[in-house]
């Protein structure tokens, strides 16, 4: 046999054991963590939700909290707004103002972007802010209007990915349950 054929089979056949080792061990090692369904309840409204994947769901009432290490999202019913707005963007002005995301003129954060969006069948809009100076600590809410109360999903100080994509993984999981049981 000729020295750098025995030499090419040993270093093939330690490159496929090595490979079916790593996948062997990296299939072992996985686990599949599936996001939550949960329900929750504002008075008499109710609101179904999925937690992502690694975070928990925290119920404090008026509060419904999500949380993974220092990251926090928080999903509340402002109740009405009084008097009531006459059009979205007045609602969205009044929330801004009640979450306290010190978006105006005299503030230090301003709006990058706002969308209006149908949340199962609500009308609202997806607020993008930053600090004004620097474009720095962006923070994200949303804003809904189910029948006259104000539900609001927002990021609570400076957005992440990994609390940008919590976000987006709950705004896109919301559904509104039509009755307490």
């Amino acid at each position: 046999m000729k020295p750098g054929v025995l030499f090419s089979n040993k270093y093939s056949r330690l490159l496929i054991a090595g490979a079916v080792l790593v996948a062997a061990t990296s299939a072992c090692g996985r686990e599949t963590i599936t996001p939550v369904l949960k329900e929750f309840e504002f008075g008499a409204r109710r609101v179904q939700v999925s937690v992502p994947a690694g975070w928990e769901a925290l119920d404090q009432g008026k509060q419904k909290r999500f949380r993974k290490g220092e990251f926090e999202i928080v999903l509340q019913n402002l109740g009405p707004a009084m008097p009531p707005p006459r059009n979205l963007d007045e609602f969205v002005d009044w929330g801004l103002a009640e979450v306290g995301a010190g978006v105006g003129h005299d503030q230090r954060r301003e709006v990058k972007a706002r969308r209006a969006v149908t949340i199962d069948g609500r009308e609202g809009m997806d607020i993008e802010t930053w600090n004004r100076l620097d474009h720095s600590n962006p923070q994200r809410i949303l804003l809904m209007n189910d029948d006259g109360d104000l539900l609001v999903l927002h990021t609570v100080g400076m957005a992440f990915a990994d609390s940008l994509a919590a976000f987006d993984s709950i705004r896109y999981s919301i559904h509104f349950v039509s009755a307490r049981r």
